[in-house]
């Protein structure tokens, strides 16, 4: 028989494993990824993975959240999806997933900050893509073809609007802690996950069928280039005009490119997974 000298170093060795293994699961990310394959023709199926992820190893972009659009409607919308986001960018934090603010063309409002000089003075990646700082619509003509919706007018539903820079910062509704990260240049952002080793990113934003599917750092570029991505479909919005090809209100537009990405770009996710409490919704969005 053991002495007890020995029995106490065995029960103490399996008492440090047990607490290190609860203490993994506890920091894992359970992540519940929803995409969409094709079964013959012309009918696809939902399929459901599930993964866990390390939150050291996962960021959270926040593409184009501006203070102000050229369109007034899709200013409202995102004024009205803005404190939600910001709830679940702040419990997204809490949990160790490092905060990517990605407001296109007003980086410079930011000059000085913490989060601005960390994206800045990030060690260069040795694995650098060398378009990283392009914007990526399709990856294929075959693509094009099946694209849900028409956005030739800019999708914007008002009358007699106009585009131009309308912009200055990022909505203040969302929050910018030091400990973050200020960057929309594709070269920077990867940088910064590759210097802290991130895999994994999750996606949120504006606008679904523009910006974040096709910005440098955007869904198309993060899955091409072999990032674990994908969009969290509640906290997103499309530029989408009803008067135009499928004629299906806003929302079903959103859900046409939500579903378009599922087939042909990444996987997405609920803010669900990371809350444990129901999606977003717009207050105009009437289920179906």
């Amino acid at each position: 028989m053991r002495n007890k000298t020995e029995i106490d170093i065995v029960f103490i060795v399996l008492s440090i494993l047990f607490v290190s293994a609860a203490m993994n699961h506890e920091n894992t990310l359970v992540i519940e990824k929803r995409s969409r394959v094709q079964i013959d023709s012309t009918q696809f199926d939902f399929v459901f993975t599930r993964e866990d992820w390390r939150p050291e190893q996962t960021a959270l972009i926040i593409c184009d959240m501006w203070d102000k659009h050229w369109c007034p409607t899709a200013s409202e919308r995102v004024a009205e999806l803005a404190p939600f986001m910001n709830q679940v960018v702040k419990i997204a934090r809490k949990k160790g997933i490092f905060i990517i603010h990605a407001p296109s063309d007003v980086t410079d409002f930011y000059a000085g900050h913490p989060a601005r000089e960390r994206a800045i003075h990030a060690p260069k990646s040795d694995h650098l893509p060398s378009d990283i700082q392009n914007w990526c619509y399709w990856l294929n003509e075959d693509e094009q073809k099946v694209y849900p919706i028409d956005q030739s007018d800019g999708g914007c539903e008002c009358e007699d609007c106009s585009s131009y820079i309308a912009w200055s910062r990022q909505v203040e509704a969302i929050e910018i802690e030091d400990s973050d990260a200020i960057s929309s240049s594709g070269e920077e952002i990867w940088n910064l996950m590759d210097t802290r080793g991130i895999h994994n990113v999750m996606i949120v934003g504006v606008h679904t069928n523009m910006c974040v599917l096709g910005r440098p750092f955007g869904l198309r570029n993060m899955a091409r280039y072999g990032k674990n991505v994908v969009l969290i479909r509640d906290l997103t919005d499309t530029m989408y005009n009803p008067k135009s090809w499928p004629y299906v209100d806003h929302f079903t537009g959103t859900e046409l490119i939500v579903e378009h990405i599922e087939k042909y770009v990444c996987p997405t996710i609920s803010s669900t997974t990371l809350t444990g409490e129901a999606p977003f919704r717009f207050k105009d969005d009437n289920p179906h």
